[in-house]
């Protein structure tokens, strides 16, 4: 994390390095609380409270390749025609990628409710978290279904 949080472009003394760090630090601790008040709010389908959590400026990429914006995102959760259980995440790295930026890329796992269907969905996702006036709020999020058979040839 010290070396990431470096490669950020600090030029300045031990102690304003230290600063930093513990800046960064503080950062990530905030921003995986509030992915987590996200999860909360999904499964209890709160839109208001989702939608605190969301930037105005959020651009929501779905496994199938449609983007929502927050607007279209918290209507269609309020609409009633999408709900979610068990929503988790699993093997979450954060990166400071400025002094407000945090990017999230992880695994979510969860129930969804697409109309009268439920199905479990697994996805490896990419979040933008950016610092608005001192809140942290999700910018972007896009997120795959892996195929989980995929080959990589071998390099010579």
């Amino acid at each position: 994390m010290i070396a990431a949080a470096l490669r950020i472009g600090f030029t300045g003394s031990f102690l304003s390095a230290a600063s930093f760090l513990q800046a960064a630090e503080s950062a990530i601790d905030e921003v995986r609380r509030a992915d987590q008040a996200r999860l909360v709010a999904m499964v209890a389908g709160d839109g208001r409270a989702l939608a605190g959590l969301l930037s105005e400026e959020l651009r929501f990429v779905h496994s199938d390749g449609r983007i929502e914006s927050k607007a279209d995102y918290v209507k269609n959760l309020l609409g009633g025609d999408t709900a979610y259980a068990d929503a988790t995440t699993a093997t979450v790295e954060a990166r400071p990628a400025g002094p407000d930026v945090v990017v999230l890329i992880g695994a979510q796992a969860m129930r969804k409710r697409l109309g009268p269907t439920w199905s479990d969905v697994n996805l490896r996702y990419l979040a933008v978290w950016r610092n608005e006036g001192g809140v942290w709020r999700m910018f972007a999020w896009q997120s795959m279904r892996p195929a989980g058979n995929s080959v990589v040839p071998a390099k010579n």
